[in-house]
């Protein structure tokens, strides 16, 4: 029995399925390959302005800084929030509330308009269960209205009553409109506007963050927390009695971070400047490796099909030249993606080779081939494919003699343009 003989007789007992497993299994090898890439030799998409942050795509591993949107039609910005400055308030007695006040014990803060019909009941719900919660913590709630026009101290004391909060320990405050609104967005900057046009429905006339701001006993701003997500309030909960530090996501973000992403983002952008194919998306810069794999898979089915052919094997045959003619489209699917994610990232026709005399002109005359005879494989294909199934055998051997060669070219030469441009470098 000769080799092509032992070959088509092995693989001919088990279904034709098993190849497109053992495809699938190296392309997720080769994807897994090239997510473990080292950092230092990885490429990543630069990090546009810190003002869009928020409205980007991440990378795998990539850590957004907290941000906030101040105003409905203001850009994303970094949450730096740090220290309150000066401010003159009033609780639901009438009695003044500044910063002064405040120091000598935490406090948390969060906001609200009496209005409102959702949002606000169930905070001031929430704060209440934490303060139970948080009865042998020696703490102070602070809750602050967004419409001060309306919210008049009395408003405030009859929506302090409900939820049977003493001023002691839980202040609802509000104040002249220019004072409120400069803490909001200048001391603790969150997010607050008042709504217009349809939006603005009874109970919904304002729309405003819902996180609950911590201030330690000295006014410095330690974290943020969502009051709707219990998680966050048990962290919460945690940090208040001194059981854990703020944790990293919680916090303010720094200048020195601020500083450092500026540093970075006009790295990337240089980078991305000299290497346009720096602004690919992680999955697009993976579609080369992906595309090398389709044509190395179909290299090699095109050799088992070749060897089952000669060792009469008619039905491993058929079912592995199938199998290359579907991979063969799995790579142009996946070619034609990478040169649409060229145009609309990079704006570039991709890599350039950078090499020079002899290895430049062997380059060359790979792509070159390469192309013009890519064109011709899917009408051979086809049409050698059509006459087999039809069983038309002179006519699929005809096609099938200047077809497979060709197809096999493209094939292997698929695979060292890619190592030329991409690794020989």
């Amino acid at each position: 029995m000769t080799a092509a003989d032992m070959t088509a007789s092995t693989l001919s007992s088990r279904p034709h399925w098993g190849l497109v497993a053992v495809c699938l299994c190296l392309l997720a090898t080769s994807l897994a390959a090239d997510d473990a890439t080292p950092e230092s030799a990885a490429t990543s998409e630069p990090a546009p302005a810190v003002t869009t942050q928020a409205e980007r795509v991440l990378e795998p591993g990539e850590v957004v800084l907290p941000h906030v949107r101040l105003t409905e039609d203001g850009p994303y910005v970094l949450w730096d929030a740090d220290e309150v400055d000066d401010f003159n308030l009033v609780d639901q007695t009438g009695a003044p509330v500044t910063r002064e006040t405040l120091l000598g014990k935490p406090w948390i803060v969060n906001f609200i308009f009496c209005r409102c019909v959702v949002q606000c009941p169930f905070t001031s719900k929430r704060i209440k269960e934490l303060s139970e919660e948080l009865k042998d913590v020696d703490v102070r709630f602070v809750t602050i209205t967004v419409d001060p026009e309306y919210d008049t101290v009395d408003i405030m004391r009859e929506n302090a009553s409900i939820y049977g909060a003493k001023p002691e320990r839980w202040l609802f405050c509000t104040g002249e409109p220019d004072e409120v609104w400069k803490l909001i967005r200048k001391g603790f900057k969150v997010s607050a506007w008042e709504e217009a046009g349809t939006r603005k429905q009874p109970g919904m006339e304002f729309a405003h963050s819902n996180h609950l701001i911590h201030v330690d006993a000295e006014g410095k701003i330690r974290g943020r927390y969502d009051g709707a997500d219990d998680l966050e309030l048990i962290t919460l909960q945690r940090v208040l009695r001194g059981e854990i530090e703020t944790p990293e996501r919680h916090r303010p973000v720094t200048q020195a971070q601020v500083a450092e992403q500026e540093r970075v983002a006009l790295v990337k952008e240089f980078d991305a400047q000299a290497d346009p194919l720096a602004n690919l998306p992680g999955w697009a810069k993976r579609l080369p490796r992906t595309n090398a794999m389709l044509n190395g898979l179909c290299t090699i089915l095109l050799l088992i099909g070749f060897m089952a052919i000669k060792a009469k094997r008619e039905k491993l045959h058929k079912q592995v030249m199938l199998t290359a003619f579907g991979v063969s489209i799995l790579f142009l699917a996946s070619y034609l993606t990478y040169h649409w994610a060229l145009g609309a990232y990079t704006e570039s026709h991709g890599k350039s080779f950078t090499g020079t005399g002899t290895i430049r002109t062997v380059y060359f005359a790979i792509l070159i081939s390469h192309v013009i005879l890519a064109a011709v494989v899917p009408v051979g294909a086809i049409v050698t494919i059509r006459h087999g199934l039809k069983q038309n055998w002179p006519a699929h051997r005809a096609w099938a003699k200047v077809t497979f060669p060709i197809w096999l070219y493209v094939s292997v030469t698929g695979v060292i343009i890619y190592w030329m441009l991409y690794q020989m470098a």
